[in-house]
């Protein structure tokens, strides 16, 4: 029987935060990470601005110099979730910009630790244009290279 927390490693990047400047991610390791990366952004944009969600990388989880990505990622997203579920593959891409309006949103970024630049295996995300009232939540969700018990299973927010 499938149990997520026993299956998956899941990990709060960012809780719900709003503030006009933008938010940063908590950085997390990627290597610990068996296959790929899934990052969750929930958006509640009460404003109506769009919201720049831009992942970066570095080879430290302290994030001395961020770097972009680049090699374009699969991206999903669902800009109207109090009307449905369904979720939308993007063209992929290094980032993405949510709608203008104040429709909740599900943005899930699909991130392949093998793809980033040599020497880059910390991860994290800058959204750009909190306005405040408006809200962002990330969550990482990975296969975790060690199975495992919960309890057991190393941690993903430290070199």
């Amino acid at each position: 029987m499938f149990c997520l927390p026993e299956s998956l490693k899941v990990v709060q990047g960012l809780a719900l935060e709003g503030a006009a400047a933008g938010a940063t991610s908590l950085p997390i390791s990627l290597k610990n990470v068996s296959g790929k990366l899934y990052v969750l952004c929930n958006i509640y944009p009460a404003g109506g601005a769009a919201m720049a969600l831009v992942p970066q990388t570095d080879a430290l989880v302290a994030f001395g110099t961020a770097a972009a990505l680049t090699t374009a990622v699969r991206i999903w997203a669902n800009e109207d979730c109090g009307n449905t579920d369904l979720l939308v593959e993007q063209t992929a891409a290094v980032n993405f910009t949510t709608t203008a309006d104040v429709n909740p949103k599900l943005v899930i970024f699909e991130i392949d630790p093998a793809e980033l630049a040599a020497g880059e295996d910390c991860f994290r995300i800058s959204v750009t244009n909190v306005p405040n009232g408006d809200a962002v939540a990330i969550t990482y969700l990975f296969v975790p290279r060690y199975a495992g018990r919960v309890v057991n299973q190393p941690t993903a927010i430290t070199d």
